[in-house]
């Protein structure tokens, strides 16, 4: 029996190639997007593993003083060093002075980690021995290679503006000696000798530990040295490990095409609904034959499980593709952004068996579910229910979706008295509940426009998520409640017309009309993805546009900005000299008020500073006057009358006081790119707090990075304002690209569902195409009249999408705009018009080549057996 079952179904799998080749194409996407992302983890953490042997060796624990910042790292007590020693469980111990450096070669110049350390402890740690001489180093293999550096030579290292020439002792191979920071951040560090390393507070600013743990365990031995001892340990390994950021790569790639995915698995249940009404005479037939309910089930699910296993292989097959594609592309936009520098331009493409399987079988789950219980409610039943199967299916799904529709209306209005700031929800859940149970075109208008009447009419002053997110779901459902229900009328318009044309579009939109439920599955495809591929065309679009114009005045029309070294304030206290190449510039010291950002400016800032939010110059002669603020606000908000608090040093450098400033006006926070709270005049500066020298200054764009170099010599962090916001515009441009690149997925098993439909149309339909072009239609008609009916299907679904991703969107922008600055929305028309299009052209081609490809004369089709 069971090969009898095997053959029935692998025939019918075989002879229909056309359409088992559009189903396997659409249905494989959801395996293809698992296996894709997966397998980006897969390379990332292949990666990691080899770097915990190549770039850490023992180092399995870091060690700090919990008071340390980016800045400042202060130095630990000798009696936790000691206590640490002792302990049985740590098999090494490395004290470590830490600095960022420059090294300059032949040259070239790289920012890196240098390490003073004593030549013993290096020793022990590592277990070889090691001599660092006076003036000696030892490089990193990566950083060397990076710089071509060979043993003998002589570097130029920068420490906190103090340069001095070393000789490279050692080339660090690997382990730790070719160490590149925690989590891999840094391109190699340099060893030297502690008294050797300025910069550093103290010895030792950080401790290595090797443990006689596994990694696995290194987290619990991390959380019981926290409790015992004020530290603060990381188990560096575990963490670079098991971080959640490093797998960020595949779950981006899964998020984005979280939207395909739910479009493929609508393909598949259009695909299981005609396959099963498909196959339901030929199973009667079976069961009258003799076949059991459950070899007719085995018959189903053997040939159903082909389709969904072929797909899932082509799907893995086509991911590992698309992960080596987004790998590329993002290799290449790292190294663009930072000067290849990262460590992901050094990956490779590695793909495990096991994420094949998961790929597969997540992406076969739901479908097979959705397989799987259909296929046993047709079974189970005699052959005579089978046949009237359909009929008592759609008669008993009425009653049940009208109780359903009364206890959704009632939920909705219980709910509305507890939670009314969910208004706009519960009216979309009354207002399904009154649909599912009044199933009317009248009634769908009416709603919808109820629906919109309401949501535009009482927009809040405010936004917030909520209600951004509740006014989506209003626009969406509101505009499927409309388009969907001016199907009848528009069917009706064209059954007045006479013409050919007319007649074609009124049969068209009569099998629309009367097949709802294939209509709306092939329609709830396109309206998903369009909507989230305009709304990812339109935000940052507008986003471009707003950094753009802030671009024009960048930090309050400066478009340079230079932050001293905290550590030159421990040492040397002098302030930021004016380099060549600066046309203008302004003073600032920076501290904290209240824990909020406090900038004292200078004469030149309070005359040549832009700020747009406040129209008076009045405030920048008031502001000189000692005891004098302004305060930053979001919008509208009210300002007292004067401010106290204490005035501390940014990092903890020391010092503090308490003053009383008089509030002499405000300006809007939203439209400044450095979030100050307040501003004050150097003159209202106290005398014994140490300030973060800040310069900001206007630089010609040809002399920007004569600039830069000039204060990177000399340790200090220059940024130049244009350059940042461009490298952010990058980044969302990438992201916008890569998501819309698998978006278009999603695109793909909309067409895949709208061509499987096509097919199998025209096949169902043949006899009665016979008919018509018996009585006088001609094959253009016909032929257009399929093309008309997919075309509806499709364009129902895009006007969905459409209509609600441009009054969603506003809202979306809206609300950013009301967190970043003031904005106005443009909805991209041209944009949105071309991909548009370029969709139409597709499906009108590919629906019009199958059909036309199918045609046959009258005699041939009514003797073909359906």
């Amino acid at each position: 029996m069971f090969r009898t079952i095997a053959r029935i179904a692998f025939r019918n799998f075989l002879m229909r190639f056309k359409s088992t080749l559009v189903l396997i194409i659409g249905m494989s996407i959801p395996a293809m997007l698992l296996v894709g992302g997966l397998s980006l983890n897969d390379t990332v953490k292949n990666w990691i593993v080899k770097s915990l042997k190549n770039n850490f060796g023992p180092a399995d624990i870091s060690v700090e003083n919990p008071r340390n910042n980016i800045f400042v790292r202060l130095a630990l007590d000798q009696q936790i060093v000691d206590l640490l020693k002792e302990r049985k469980d740590v098999l090494a111990i490395l004290p470590v002075s830490e600095s960022l450096v420059r090294v300059k070669y032949n040259g070239r110049t790289i920012d890196c980690l240098a390490m003073g350390v004593r030549s013993e402890d290096l020793s022990n740690f590592v277990g070889k021995e090691i001599q660092i001489p006076s003036q000696g180093v030892i490089i990193s293999r990566d950083l060397a290679d990076a710089l071509n550096i060979k043993e003998n030579d002589l570097v130029s290292i920068n420490m906190t503006g103090q340069a001095g020439e070393f000789k490279v002792v050692q080339i660090g191979e690997e382990g730790f000696l070719n160490f590149k920071g925690d989590h891999l951040q840094f391109p190699g560090v340099i060893f030297m000798n502690a008294d050797e390393l300025t910069g550093a507070v103290g010895f030792p600013t950080r401790l290595y530990l090797h443990v006689d743990k596994t990694i696995e365990e290194h987290e619990d031995f991390v959380n019981d040295l926290n409790q015992e001892m004020r530290i603060s340990a990381v188990a560096i390994k575990a963490t670079l490990l098991n971080s959640p950021a490093n797998k960020a790569l595949g779950y981006l790639t899964i998020a984005f095409g979280g939207f395909s995915i739910l479009a493929s698995l609508i393909l598949v249940y259009l695909f299981v609904q005609s396959f099963l009404e498909e196959r339901n005479t030929m199973l009667a037939t079976l069961r009258i034959l003799g076949f059991k309910s459950s070899h007719v089930f085995a018959l189903l699910m053997l040939e159903g499980f082909a389709y969904f296993l072929v797909s899932g292989l082509f799907g893995a097959s086509a991911g590992m593709f698309l992960a080596g594609f987004l790998l590329e592309r993002l290799k290449n936009f790292s190294s663009v952004m930072m000067a290849g520098t990262l460590w992901l331009s050094k990956l490779e493409l590695q793909v495990s068996f096991s994420s094949i399987l998961a790929g597969i079988s997540g992406g076969l789950v739901l479908p097979l579910v959705i397989f799987t219980a259909k296929a046993r409610k047709i079974v189970s039943g005699p052959a005579v229910r089978m046949l009237r199967f359909e009929e008592e299916g759609q008669s008993s799904l009425r009653k049940s979706t009208g109780y359903v529709g009364l206890a959704v209306i009632v939920l909705a209005v219980l709910l509305t008295l507890f939670y009314p700031e969910f208004s706009v929800a519960l009216i979309l859940l009354a207002s399904v509940g009154a649909f599912m149970v009044f199933p009317s075109s009248y009634l769908g208008t009416f709603l919808a426009t109820g629906i919109f009447v309401y949501v535009l009419r009482f927009r809040p002053a405010e936004l917030t998520s909520w209600d951004v997110l509740q006014r989506g779901a209003a626009f969406f459902l509101a505009s499927w409640l409309l388009f969907f229900s001016l199907l009848t009328p528009l069917r009706k318009l064209f059954s007045r017309s006479a013409s050919e044309g007319s007649v074609s579009t009124f049969v068209a939109l009569s099998y629309v009309q009367r097949n709802k439920r294939n209509s709306f599955i092939i329609a709830l495809m396109f309206s998903l993805i369009v909507f989230v591929v305009i709304l990812t065309l339109v935000v940052p679009y507008n986003v471009e546009r707003f950094v753009n114009e802030q671009l024009e005045t960048g930090i309050f029309g400066y478009n340079f900005m230079v932050i001293q070294n905290p550590l030159k304030l421990i040492f040397t206290g002098a302030d930021l000299e004016i380099a060549e190449g600066i046309e203008k510039h302004a003073r600032v010291y920076v501290a904290q008020l209240n824990n909020d950002p406090v900038a004292f400016v200078d004469e030149n800032f309070l005359k040549d500073a832009m700020v747009k939010s406040i129209k008076s110059n009045e405030w920048r002669k008031i502001l000189l006057e000692p005891g004098t603020i302004a305060v930053g606000t979001l919008g509208d908000e009210s300002v007292p009358e004067q401010i106290n608090g204490r005035i501390r040093p940014l990092f903890g450098l020391g010092g503090s006081e308490n003053l009383t400033f008089r509030v002499i006006g405000k300006f809007d926070l939203r439209q400044i790119l450095v979030p100050v709270k307040y501003v004050a005049s150097i003159n209202s500066m106290p005398a014994n707090i140490r300030f973060v020298p800040v310069l900001l200054a206007r630089v010609d764009e040809n002399n920007v990075s004569t600039v830069k170099d000039f204060y990177s010599e000399r340790f200090d962090f220059p940024i130049h304002i244009v350059e940042e916001l461009n490298r952010v515009l990058s980044g969302v441009d990438f992201l916008v690209k890569t998501g819309l690149i698998l978006l278009y997925f999603g695109l793909l098993s909309g067409l895949s569902g709208v061509v499987f439909h096509t097919m199998r149309s025209v096949v169902l339909r043949r006899k009665l195409t016979a008919v018509l072009k018996a009585v006088g239609m001609t094959n253009k008609s016909v032929g257009l009249a399929f093309v008309v009916e997919n075309l509806t299907m499709a364009s129902l679904g895009i006007l969905v999408g459409v209509f609600a991703s441009v009054l969603f969107s506003k809202d979306v922008m809206d609300q950013i705009f009301s967190m970043i600055g003031s904005g106005r929305f443009l909805f991209p028309i041209w944009n949105v018009l071309t991909f548009m299009v370029g969709l139409y052209v597709i499906m009108t081609v590919t629906i019009a080549l199958l059909v036309f490809l199918s045609k046959a004369n009258p005699a041939e089709s009514l003797r073909v057996q359906d």
